[in-house]
Order: structure tokens, then C-alpha cells, then sequence
């Protein structure tokens, strides 16, 4: 999976945890990827993480990156919570 990133192709690679949460939480993997391609917003998350976000419908899904990986993938309806001021 790669994303246009910073005027950079980035190759991310997906965590065994990822990959539970998308069979788990029944999220389309073309959907992750979309959202790493053409986020609506991209926030820092802790540990210098990076939190790419997308809206879809009434939720947010957001897709957690360290470096070139891809920790966890999750649906949430807190737009509110996590919503910093990005498209929308």
C-alpha cells in the first residue's frame, strides 16, 4: 500500500493488529488506503504518530501511522472529540 505523501510515494506496511481491525471492524481495506491517499485531516497523535482522518457518513475513520506502519484502523462517531479543523 503507498500514499503521496510530503511530494513523496510512501510504501506503508500493515501490523498484524491492523489487519485483526479491518476483518474485526468489517473496514474496507480500499477505504484505509483512500484516506492515506486523500485524507480529509492529518493530526500528530502521540509518540509522534501521525492520525490521517476521513469522514464517512456520520464517523470518522481514523488510520494510525508510525513511520511506515500502519498501527490500528478504527471507526468512531467522537467526530467531535478527534476533529481538529480539516476539510469537511
Amino acid at each position: 500500500m503507498f500514499a503521496w505523501i510530503e511530494g513523496e510515494i510512501t510504501v506503508f506496511k500493515w501490523t498484524d493488529h491492523a489487519e485483526k481491525n479491518l476483518r474485526e471492524r468489517r473496514i474496507k481495506r480500499n477505504l484505509v488506503e483512500e484516506t492515506l491517499k486523500q485524507p480529509d485531516e492529518v493530526v500528530p497523535g502521540k509518540k509522534g504518530r501521525i492520525i490521517y482522518h476521513k469522514l464517512v457518513g456520520d464517523k470518522l475513520l481514523r488510520v494510525v501511522i508510525e513511520n511506515d506502519l500502519i498501527i490500528t484502523v478504527y471507526l468512531t462517531r467522537k467526530i467531535q472529540k478527534y476533529w481538529r479543523g480539516g476539510r469537511r
